[in-house]
């Protein structure tokens, strides 16, 4: 698998090509962001969006930021669509982006079925729970 780097200046070219597909995860962000909010997001350079490839074929979409933490960089994968799997490979190649990015982790925010798949089948591990409640 190959991740491609989009530019910000290519983005609506890439959500012409199937990036738009990226909005299917931000409806599982518990209102935080839209898919229209995150294509800006996208075209102002704050996050990366990167194609996912095999065999010259398009097979998914994701978008990473960098996050430099007192302790540790990060690499952190904010949106993530593979409709054909190939995810596995997908966060072979992230660990590699990571490295070259200068990150020592790579961290996700996953529900739990997700949460359980990307521990059993790319060795993420649990390192803390976001919880949420409605203010009065």
């Amino acid at each position: 698998m190959k991740l491609i780097p989009i530019h910000q200046n290519f983005i609506d070219a890439a959500y012409k090509r199937g990036a738009s597909c990226l909005s299917e995860a931000c409806d599982t962000s518990g209102g935080e962001i839209t898919g229209d909010q995150l294509k800006m997001i996208l075209a102002r350079g704050e996050r990366t969006l990167l194609e996912m490839t095999m065999d010259e074929k398009t097979v998914g979409w994701g978008v990473v930021r960098v996050d430099q933490l007192p302790n540790m960089r990060v690499l952190f994968i904010t949106d993530l669509v593979a409709h054909n799997g190939g995810f596995e490979q997908f966060f072979e190649a992230i660990k590699h982006l990571a490295r070259d990015l200068g990150c020592s982790k790579v961290r996700c925010a996953a529900k739990e079925a997700q949460a359980r798949l990307y521990r059993m089948k790319a060795g993420f591990k649990p390192v803390y729970s976001i919880l949420e409640v409605e203010a009065l």
